[in-house]
């Protein structure tokens, strides 16, 4: 079977729009006398980016955020698609038809 690659390109654009864990990285605490197990993560979505802080291990916080990540891309995936969109000015009631003439009658 020949692939015309139609396919391929809405797997390519579709994967484009998943988040996805882009880093994780050591960083200096927000405050004075927080700690220092903190770190600074980027997870993606095409070219949006958004950076988070969490505190802990970077094994503990990996996990957290790939879970974050998941829930992202079920609630992307289960969003409700807009379908038959008008615009213009809202339908009212709809008009009466006329009545068919029996052509028997005419």
């Amino acid at each position: 079977m020949h692939s015309t690659g139609t396919q391929t390109d809405r797997t390519a654009t579709v994967a484009l729009d998943v988040y996805r864990l882009v880093s994780i990285d050591s960083t200096s605490a927000p405050a004075a006398d927080v700690g220092d197990d903190w770190l600074l993560y980027r997870i993606a979505q095409g070219a949006n980016v958004v950076t988070g802080y969490r505190r802990g291990t970077r094994a503990r916080v990996t996990f957290d955020v790939e879970r974050i990540v998941e829930a992202l891309n079920e609630r992307l995936m289960a969003r409700p698609r807009r379908v038959n969109i008008r615009l213009g000015k809202k339908a009212g009631p709809p008009k009466p038809r006329a009545q068919a003439r029996n052509k028997d009658l005419v």
